[in-house]
């Protein structure tokens, strides 16, 4: 169970969190449920897209990107990420973002969290938000 409501812990010590949305509350996670739970943005598929502007689009549009909640569970978890998670087609390595909550590091600059397939483990990081975003770097969502 994940309690998708609470507050997370900042990513780094002196960091914070500078949103933390889309809360559903307790939810059961099942990784066969979730396995295909992957969204790339149009732009991602041609090239890439600004950070900030994905993240305006989840907004407005009202995309249920999973948080910080689920990305702690996962990170302290790894049985339970979804096989289909490792590699997208073609073999290449994906980072798997949650889009829901963004950190702030203590020089100003806004993070999202990720959890990769790399080396044989998964391992989990933080990509600036203002970076360029392609069609491997998808967005966990919430499916019914």
């Amino acid at each position: 169970m994940i309690d998708t409501d609470k507050e997370p812990a900042p990513y780094g010590l002196l960091w914070t969190i500078a949103e933390n949305f889309n809360k559903r509350g307790i939810i059961k996670w099942d990784k066969k449920r979730f396995k295909d739970a992957l969204f790339i943005h149009s732009m991602q598929m041609d090239g890439s897209i600004r950070g900030n502007d994905l993240f305006e689009y989840f907004k407005e549009k009202h995309t249920p990107v999973l948080n910080a909640a689920v990305w702690e569970y996962l990170k302290d978890n790894p049985t339970q990420i979804p096989e289909e998670w490792k590699k997208k087609e073609g073999g290449n390595e994906q980072y798997i973002f949650f889009w829901g909550t963004i950190d702030r590091s203590p020089q100003g600059n806004l993070y999202v969290r990720y959890i990769t397939w790399t080396g044989g483990n998964w391992a989990a990081g933080s990509y600036l938000l203002s970076g360029n975003w392609h069609e491997d770097f998808p967005a966990a969502v919430w499916v019914k």
